[in-house]
């Protein structure tokens, strides 16, 4: 059994939104104010039977318009059964049931609503002037007569969930601001304190407790005599006498030292050679480690038939906001694996929840944990997106997943959390972008536009998480966001003779031999991506370039000496053709004759022979060292844009890269059909 989705309306940020769960581990993804939170406090007050949670006139939809009728808080948990199932699980949902096939389904309603003998008067408040400001004036008003009603089954039958039965799930919340110290060490009844008593003889039978406890009060008992008899008490309670305070009966000191008072007294150390270590000193990292590893030991117990019997819990389960704070990223990946490892058999927790902005967790966590919330354009709402099921079946959607899947790593699922996404070849464009996206004055970084490398030419694995998969339907739990991949031409031709491959070819060589050679102007990676644009929902965008984006750079940017970098083979003739562009020196003369018998004979049946004969020598002098060539080039332009205008270089940033950066920084994503 496990919470297969919660229908939620009117909460927070949710108007009315249903978001689907998995058994085991669910790690919800979301921009700042994405409903992560709001999440969260849907599924405890379901199911937090603490009664610590109570919703107030901000925890209401804000964007409600009807202004004269009472608003209500409705949440709908659907339990669904697994193959992992108990007689027991089913047995506490009987009365719950809402579908009776395998797999069987069964649900309980959360409503937080005014009564209906308080509505006429609610009403009536609203009518004398009904705006939204004089609404949620009265909704303060009111709101303490609000009462809030769990159901079991469908919510139409008002039949009140036993409370016996939801005692038997069992809620515990980690919130993103925390104490820890304070939770493990302090208070009346600090987690450590709890722990302590729940292993205390946990190896012994019931004849063998009463033996210890003989014996701890035996100890306890010299202990106390040694105390006192080193005390003059006869001096003491003299002064009782004194006072008259002895007229209500005599002063002595009896042994009243239990063994929780020993536990309560008992403090936590750390050791860590060649020091021991107060816990307190500790860092918050691994406080926070050892605070949810009690909480998890905690969950254990509480669902232990064998110590609690039939008050034992049967769905213990863990909501943990942002998990990752105070922690580095080994200790996150660790963490999240140690979680994953205590779900089921051994029923620490059934199902976990956690929000989380860490990349680290999320490459950790697979693709099919993730959940990834976003606000909507549109409307202002939730749109809720699930990666794992955008690809399909088919073989290659199931091929596209398994890519997605083991490359996902720290880096790359920054995708998720960005509002846009850059796609890029390799190295020289994932420095380079950023640094062009500030020359034209549309910062990625202020956009929140993540650049992702995908190592080659694989864009096509990556783009169905963004809706340009086959399938039409599946495209309704794709992420809503603008993409762009930039993509190298590379243009080629193959002879016309039978089993003849492609061969690279120079822009300004394309259509010169017709006969011969068959042209294309772009590789079969463009044509198929931009196939793939064709089936999205109108968000992604296929950026070619002329050839590649050392040529392109130059092609904009001709005879420009900023282009040079010390990483170009032949540097000292490459800055000697800028400054005298109408002579070839022999280095570079040589390295055109060497690339192809004709190259020489394409350029100069050029008509802009300079610019493209710079562009041609510019990309064979940086392509054996693209990556540290990059990596010095985006220092030059960098230094160059904060050079005062009058010494600043012109630089042109290519039309390719340019409309890169405006569609993923401005454009809006179309809503998708809905299914």
């Amino acid at each position: 059994m496990y919470i297969a989705k919660l229908a939620i309306t009117n909460l927070r940020c949710f108007r009315q939104t249903t978001v689907e769960f998995q058994p085991g581990i669910n790690v919800i993804l979301g921009e700042n104010n994405a409903g992560k939170t709001a999440l969260l406090c849907a599924l405890r007050l379901v199911f937090d039977r603490s009664g610590r949670l109570r919703p107030d006139v901000p925890d209401f939809y804000q964007g409600i318009d009807d202004f004269m009728k009472a608003p209500k808080i409705s949440i709908t948990a659907t339990l669904r059964s697994s193959t992992a199932d108990t007689l027991d699980d089913k047995a506490l949902v009987a009365t719950w049931l809402t579908k009776l096939d395998a797999p069987w389904e069964a649900q309980l309603t959360y409503e937080f609503f005014l009564p209906d003998e308080e509505v006429p008067a609610f009403s009536a408040a609203c009518a004398a002037a009904p705006s939204r400001d004089q609404f949620f004036r009265v909704l303060e008003q009111f709101i303490p007569k609000y009462v809030a009603r769990t159901f079991a089954g469908l919510p139409e039958n008002r039949l009140v969930a036993e409370p016996d039965a939801l005692a038997k799930f069992d809620c515990h919340t980690v919130d993103a601001i925390r104490d820890v110290e304070s939770e493990l060490f302090a208070g009346t009844n600090p987690l450590l304190r709890t722990m302590l008593r729940q292993v205390l003889d946990h190896d012994a039978n019931e004849t063998e407790i009463l033996d210890r406890r003989r014996q701890f009060r035996t100890l306890t008992q010299d202990a106390r005599s040694n105390l006192t008899d080193r005390m003059n008490l006869d001096a003491l309670f003299e002064l009782a006498k004194d006072t008259g305070a002895a007229d209500g009966g005599t002063p002595i000191l009896r042994d009243a030292i239990d063994e929780d008072d020993f536990i309560a007294a008992l403090r936590l150390y750390i050791d860590r050679a060649p020091f021991t270590v107060p816990a307190t000193h500790n860092g918050l990292g691994y406080n926070n480690l050892v605070y949810i590893s009690l909480l998890l030991a905690s969950l254990q117990f509480r669902a232990s038939v064998p110590r609690r019997g039939q008050n034992a819990v049967l769905f213990p389960m863990l909501v943990i906001e942002e998990p990752e704070a105070h922690l580095h990223p080994s200790l996150q990946y660790k963490l999240l694996k140690y979680i994953q490892k205590r779900l089921s058999p051994e029923k620490t927790s059934r199902q976990v929840f956690l929000t989380t902005h860490s990349t680290h967790i999320t490459a950790a966590a697979g693709l099919e944990s993730i959940i990834c919330l976003s606000l909507s354009e549109a409307d202002g709402g939730v749109h809720v997106a699930y990666p794992a099921r955008v690809f399909g079946e088919s073989p290659g959607g199931k091929a596209s997943r398994n890519y997605v899947e083991r490359y996902l790593d720290a880096t790359k699922s920054n995708m998720l959390f960005a509002k846009g996404v850059i796609f890029v070849e390799g190295i020289a464009e994932q420095l380079l972008v950023p640094c062009l996206s500030q020359c034209i004055g549309r910062p990625i970084e202020t956009h929140h536009v993540a650049v992702i490398a995908v190592g080659g030419v694989t864009f096509k694995h990556f783009l169905p998480l963004f809706g340009a998969g086959e399938d039409e339907p599946l495209r309704r739990y794709a992420l809503r966001r603008p993409v762009a991949c930039m993509v190298d031409a590379d243009p080629a031709r193959k002879a016309k003779i039978t089993n003849a491959r492609r061969q690279k070819c120079w822009p300004y060589a394309l259509h010169r031999d017709c006969t011969t050679y068959d042209y294309f102007p772009v590789s079969g990676v463009v044509t198929n991506l931009q196939a793939m644009q064709g089936r999205s929902p109108g968000n992604i965008k296929i950026c070619v370039d002329t050839k590649t984006l050392e040529y392109d750079l130059a092609l904009a940017n001709a005879q420009l000496p900023l282009l040079v970098t010390p990483s170009c083979e032949h540097e000292v003739d490459l800055r000697a053709l800028t400054e005298t562009p109408a002579t070839l020196p022999a280095p570079l003369q040589s390295l055109l004759a060497g690339d192809g018998s004709d190259t020489l004979d394409a350029l100069a049946a050029c008509p802009d022979i300079a610019t493209h004969r710079f562009a041609t020598c510019y990309l064979l002098c940086a392509e054996g060292a693209k990556g540290e060539h990059a990596f010095v080039l985006e220092r030059q332009l960098r230094e160059n844009a904060s050079k005062p205008e009058a010494d600043r270089k012109s630089f042109v940033c290519p039309d390719y890269i340019k409309d890169a950066i405006q569609w993923t920084c401005v454009f809006t994503t179309p809503e998708p059909p809905h299914a």
